[in-house]
């Protein structure tokens, strides 16, 4: 989901509402990052909350301008194809899992997946390190498994997994920060799934 420009405002927001004004492109540094390094970062600037109560506020700020059609439209076809052929599917991010839960709702594609799993649940070693995929294939069950993947720390806890990982390029990093993974494509589609299965 094309979620990183509102998750750059929401964190804006926040911090210009404590009197800290700071442009967009700040946030781009943090995009895959576990929330705790951010938080940490300017709970030092600018008094804020708990974490978590500062998670809500980012949380309500993002869902209040989010909707279905931030989803990318060939994640959706990829989403709906193999849910329709019954291949397990989850959604694992190093978001909270409440907020990841209410953006999946918001956008109307929770039903696709088997479980979604929050960067909470793995602390305090989320993204990059591999334990939230190493505890989502556990969940699954399966042995051949590709991660989708759109930022550095990602691919890094993906690999570190042991398993296939598509970096999907929507254009915030450069080629230089995604070539870690197996393959980097600009857009997805079900056959490009498919081929890559028969390969693992």
């Amino acid at each position: 989901m094309n979620t990183e420009s509102a998750y750059a405002y929401a964190w804006q927001e926040v911090l210009k509402n404590r009197n800290l004004n700071l442009p967009l492109e700040i946030f781009d540094d943090y995009v895959g990052i576990d929330d705790k390094v951010v938080y940490q970062k300017y709970s030092s600037q600018v008094t804020l909350p708990s974490f978590s109560d500062t998670m809500d506020e980012i949380a309500s700020i993002i869902i209040n301008n989010f909707n279905a059609q931030t989803l990318y439209e060939d994640a959706k076809t990829c989403l709906d194809y193999f849910h329709t052929h019954n291949w397990k599917q989850a959604c694992v991010s190093a978001s909270p899992q409440k907020a990841l839960e209410d953006k999946l709702t918001k956008a109307e594609i929770t039903d696709y997946f088997d479980f979604i799993l929050g960067g909470d649940s793995v602390r305090p070693r989320n993204k990059p390190f591999p334990d939230i995929y190493n505890l989502a294939i556990s969940k699954l069950g399966t042995k051949k498994n590709i991660i989708v993947e759109d930022s550095p720390p990602g691919i890094q806890s993906g690999k570190a997994s042991g398993n296939y990982v598509i970096a999907i390029d929507r254009g915030i990093f450069n080629k230089e920060e995604l070539v870690a993974a197996d393959v980097i494509v600009k857009n997805l589609s079900p056959d490009l799934f498919l081929d890559i299965s028969k390969s693992l």
